[in-house]
């Protein structure tokens, strides 16, 4: 039968080929600019993805579990070598189809260039490196210590010189509450440079979560300031990113 026929073909010659063929080529992917309103459109789906600096150069290959969250990565660590992005979602892969996929990619590359994208050629970790997290700060040594100025104060101290800062519960690594979790996302997909307060740490923050309440004049947390100002929670942080007024603050 036929099915008895393709069962007695190499059965990992066929997954590659259907693999290959499922994924564009790489030069016929358009690419998109590296900039915060069309992150926010990258897909958070499995695949491989292609970084070309702003020169149009490409630098790197990789493929992901989740394609948004490790181009986000890449443009908030490395902003100077990326400028656009082409990427290609594969639907039910595994790891080796995902890895055929990126090879496909790379080797396409070769072929036009001669050369491996400088990010992919070995013992260049420059991609590959696990980036350490930013702690949260801190608002006081620990619990015992007495402040020379109310946490009021502090808190007006702390918000107007960092860009942006985020009173949230739980830590930046350990959002403890849904909305939390929501605005961290929406300020990693705009790769800006942020802070964190976790108002949960009663070590270091104690008294912080109703003082940043007092200050705001805003009854809930999570909470983001920009530039000093207060701009709101994790709703009016989400009706910020879908309009793409955030990019404006």
């Amino acid at each position: 039968s036929a099915s008895a026929g393709i069962r007695s073909k190499n059965p990992r010659r066929i997954a590659r080929n259907i693999v290959c063929s499922s994924v564009r080529k790489l030069s016929e992917v358009e690419s998109s600019s590296i900039v915060p309103e069309e992150l926010s459109k990258i897909p958070a789906a499995q695949g491989v993805y292609a970084i070309y600096d702003k020169q149009g150069e490409l630098q790197f290959v990789g493929m992901s579990r989740r394609i948004s969250t490790s181009v986000q990565g890449h443009a908030r660590d490395l902003p100077e070598l990326c400028g656009a992005v082409k990427v290609a979602v594969v639907e039910s892969a595994n790891r080796e189809e995902l890895k055929q996929a990126w090879q496909a990619w790379v080797e396409e590359h070769i072929k036009a260039t001669g050369s491996v994208p400088s990010g992919n050629s070995p013992g260049n970790t420059t991609w590959t490196a696990k980036k350490k997290a930013k702690n949260d700060l801190k608002m006081k040594p620990s619990r015992d210590k007495e402040l020379t100025i109310t946490l009021e104060e502090l808190i007006g101290i702390v918000v107007k010189t960092h860009n942006v800062v985020a009173f949230i519960k739980g830590s930046r690594t350990a959002p403890q509450c849904g909305f939390s979790h929501r605005v961290l996302t929406i300020l990693e997909q705009q790769g800006v440079d942020y802070e964190t307060v976790n108002v949960l740490d009663e070590e270091h923050n104690s008294g912080v979560r109703e003082a940043i309440k007092s200050y705001s004049q805003w009854p809930t947390i999570p909470q983001v300031f920009v530039k000093g100002e207060f701009v709101g929670g994790a709703d009016v942080m989400s009706e910020l990113a879908e309009s793409g007024e955030i990019s404006k603050l």
